[in-house]
This record gives C-alpha cells, sequence and structure tokens, in this order.
C-alpha cells in the first residue's frame, strides 16, 4: 500500500480489521486503480467498482471519526495532566487521520507552548488560522508564543485580533497585559489586566501580575489588596505569598520613615 495516502492506508487497515473488506479484495482494488491510473478518491473508487456500499462506507467513517476522537480526548487527558510529550504524540496521531481537524492543531500548539518549543507552537497556530481565520483563541494563543520569543510587537498585534473578534476574551486583554508588562509600559499593563479582571472576578494570574505593577509603582497598598485577591482564588500561589510578605515589609519601613521625617 505503498503508492497510497495514509489517510487512504488508515482506511484500508480500519475496513479489513472491521471485516468490511478483505485483504485480498484491498489489494486487488489497489492494483486496479494503478493500472487504471485513476486519480479519484480511494472510497469512490471501491465504490464503482462494487467492493463496497455506501452503508459500508458509512460503517467505515463512523468507526474512523470514533478512533479519532478517542486519541484527541486521550491527548486532551495528557494534557491536562501537562504531560506534553504524549499529548502532542495523540495529537499528531489525530492529525495524521484528519489533516483539517483544527482543535488538534490548536491543542497540539499549546502543547509546544507547555515545552517551550514556541517555532512549532507558531506553526501550528499558524495552520489554525488559515482554514479558520477568525479564531480569537488562535490569535491569543499565537500571542503568547510571539511574547515568549520576546517579539513583542507581534504579539500585541494579535492580542489585539483576537480582542477585536472577541471583545469579552479574558485572556485576550491579560496576555496583552502581559507584554505591556514586558515593554514596562505599566499604566497599559494596569488597563489591561484590571479589564480582564472584570471580565473574570476570579483570575489569580492577573490579580497577581496587577500586584506586581502596582509594587513596582510603589503603591503597595493596592499590591497587598491584589495579591490577597490572588490567594483567595489560588490558597496554593506561593510566589504570592513571598510577595505578600516583602511588600508588607516595604510598606512598614516606608510608613515608618514618613513618620519620622514628619517629627
Amino acid at each position: 500500500m505503498s503508492d497510497i495516502s495514509p489517510e487512504e492506508k488508515l482506511f484500508c487497515k480500519l475496513a479489513i480489521k472491521y471485516g468490511i473488506l478483505s485483504r485480498i479484495e484491498v489489494k486487488e482494488c489497489l492494483k486496479r486503480k494503478k493500472r487504471e491510473l485513476s486519480s479519484k478518491p480511494l472510497s469512490v473508487f471501491l465504490i464503482e467498482k462494487g467492493y463496497l456500499t455506501d452503508e459500508k462506507l458509512d460503517v467505515i467513517i463512523s468507526i474512523h471519526e470514533k478512533n479519532v476522537q478517542a486519541f484527541f480526548d486521550r491527548a486532551n487527558q495528557y494534557q491536562s495532566d501537562k504531560d506534553f510529550e504524549k499529548a502532542i504524540s495523540d495529537y499528531t496521531r489525530v492529525l495524521k487521520s484528519n489533516p483539517y481537524h483544527t482543535d488538534a492543531y490548536l491543542s497540539r500548539g499549546n502543547g509546544y507552548v507547555g515545552l517551550q518549543k514556541y517555532e512549532e507552537a507558531l506553526n501550528d497556530f499558524n495552520k489554525v488560522l488559515e482554514y479558520d481565520p477568525d479564531n480569537a483563541v488562535a490569535y491569543a494563543n499565537r500571542g503568547i508564543a510571539y511574547n515568549s520569543l520576546n517579539n513583542i510587537d507581534q504579539a500585541l498585534q494579535d492580542f489585539n485580533a483576537a480582542i477585536e473578534l472577541k471583545p469579552d476574551y479574558a485572556k485576550a486583554f491579560y496576555f496583552r497585559g502581559v507584554a505591556y508588562h514586558f515593554q514596562k509600559d505599566y499604566q497599559n499593563a494596569l488597563k489591561d489586566y484590571s479589564t480582564a479582571l472584570k471580565l473574570d472576578k476570579k483570575f489569580a494570574d492577573a490579580y497577581n501580575n496587577r500586584g506586581v505593577v502596582y509594587s513596582l509603582l510603589k503603591q503597595y497598598d493596592e499590591a497587598i489588596e491584589d495579591w490577597e485577591n490572588a490567594l483567595k482564588m489560588d490558597p496554593s500561589f506561593t510566589s504570592v505569598k513571598l510577595n505578600l510578605q516583602v511588600v508588607k515589609r516595604r510598606r512598614d519601613m516606608l510608613r515608618e520613615k514618613q513618620a519620622g521625617e514628619k517629627k
């Protein structure tokens, strides 16, 4: 079966495995197709030559879709467990069976981000946008990859595109805030973190990052309030606990200094 595509190979394997076609029938049909120089899809050729009925084709397609979904579901579980290597392997199997599965490209791109393989992630997000140009999530996730590659201008363009497509997208505002944060544009970073929190009041990372900006601006009361809110959302946020201790100490020292200057 070296002269057919990977998708057609899978089609034949499923047909044989589930007893819809015999191995002899498949080999015979492939020889006829090659001999006749037919460019028709294999499934169409099989039906025309009487090897397959429409009903049996429906059965193969149904089995194929279930197999693809099974790999996709398992990949999602691996991704949830942060086992990115295994997730990427399963998403790749899905894409071999269905090269137009945009959710698999999107998720595999996220897996590559998890492994810090940002160029590979960009390729997958680009593929999603090739098939689905209005996919706000793909723009936002591609922006994250650009952020990580320190291509801030391109990242900002992608976050702007995501927000234009989906104005209530808290994640896009948050990561645009991160891009501004990288550029030390603290006022715009504050605006975007605040917008993200208006859209999602339980966004622990947005509380944390806004707290960091407030701390850099020496607005310690605001920083403390944000970090306390971040801990309410996520009590395991260990970096926030440390930040709180440091900033409370700084605030108290500043107050003591100001009190001494007034005497």
